[in-house]
């Protein structure tokens, strides 16, 4: 992954833009040779590969992806919808460890994330949707788990992301206790968040995780220093 990928400070590039660049350069190709092989502007293609607000129409991305010797489904990631890790690991990479600030903005991203608990059977992971709000994780869950959660002595929380294509990723591991949300005020002002799982069903019981150690990793690809 580029260093700027793991930086909060830094808008990150779109995952297109990304797998531009990282094929043109598998490739040996500049910028200007990319852009002329393709019959397009290369002022244009080199903010495209540095801009998060750069677009491509579908006309320019099949001449793109000609040059490049492969096609928009894979430019696009499309190829990724198979089994996430069965990727080749890249030259130049490293795994590095995120900071404290790192590990917050991709929480802060909310989505989907996994509550790690122990059952009588063993351990269990739970997918969830989640809010990062208050320097909390919250999501909500049926009265049984969220009986059994309460009850933890401390519970985990995982997110993360994979790029096959790219043989990059990055994970946040969040450790700490779990309590269910009762005081009728915390209640209403998290219910806002609109915590609705998609599975459906009744789960309605607010959780909260409060974090206790937050760490992360991220594969970093440390580009050649003769690369554009």
């Amino acid at each position: 992954m580029s260093p700027s990928a793991g930086s909060p400070s830094a808008s990150p590039v779109t995952d297109l833009a990304r797998r531009v660049a990282s094929r043109r350069r598998e490739r040996g190709l500049s910028v200007d040779e990319l852009a002329a092989a393709a019959g397009i502007d290369p002022g244009y293609l080199a903010y495209f590969e540095r801009s998060p607000d750069a677009n491509l129409s579908g006309g320019t991305l099949l001449l793109i992806a000609m040059a490049l010797d492969t096609s928009p489904r894979e430019l696009l990631g499309g190829t990724t919808d198979t089994q996430a890790g069965r990727g080749r690991a890249r030259p130049h990479a490293s795994l590095n460890e995120l900071t404290a600030e790192q590990c917050r903005t991709h929480l802060s991203a909310n989505g989907v994330g996994r509550v790690v608990y122990t059952t009588p059977r063993g351990p269990e992971a739970l997918p969830v949707n989640y809010e990062f709000t208050e320097g909390q994780v919250v999501f909500s869950t049926d009265d049984a788990k969220a009986s059994r959660l309460a009850a933890a002595d401390a519970v985990g929380f995982e997110i993360d992301r994979v790029d096959d294509v790219l043989s990059e990723g990055w994970s946040v591991l969040v450790t700490g206790t779990c309590r269910r949300v009762q005081d009728p005020d915390e209640v209403q002002r998290l219910a806002s968040l609109g915590l609705e799982p998609w599975a459906g069903g009744d789960r309605h019981a607010l959780m909260a995780i409060a974090p206790a150690e937050t760490t992360g990793r991220v594969i970093v690809h440390q580009a050649p220093p003769d690369e554009d």
